[in-house]
């Protein structure tokens, strides 16, 4: 399976968690199964492409606005996490909500830019 459509079906499976906000028997595994994912594929293109070496260097305007919305969505993953094991703890976390719609917001601008990206040979 390409990266792409890996990639496509994690979003999927971020819209499906969302949806499911309520239930956190299903919710909390679907978006942690979705990290899993999303780290792996974020392990394997620095193994095969090396990615920050190339980031580092110069880039299109569409690289670097991939790059902000893949950089903003690793945070988030990390915010909704501990924000997440705070709330299953029943510590209140007023933020959780509003920063899940902005990762969402990135994780898809992550999706949509890299479609856009020229590539060479890559899935």
């Amino acid at each position: 399976m390409g990266l792409k459509a890996l990639s496509v079906g994690v979003v999927l499976l971020i819209l499906y968690g969302y949806a499911r906000r309520r239930e956190p028997r299903v919710h909390i595994p679907v978006m942690l199964s979705a990290f899993v994912i999303d780290m792996s594929i974020v392990a394997y293109i620095e193994g095969s492409r090396e990615a920050v070496r190339q980031a580092m260097g110069p880039t299109s305007p569409l690289m670097k606005l991939h790059l902000a919305c893949s950089i903003l969505t690793l945070a988030l993953y990390l915010v909704q996490i501990g924000s997440g094991i705070l709330k299953a703890r029943g510590v209140a976390v007023p933020f959780h909500r509003q920063t899940g719609l902005a990762f969402l917001l990135f994780r898809v601008g992550n999706l949509v830019t890299s479609f856009l990206i020229p590539t060479h040979n890559l899935s």
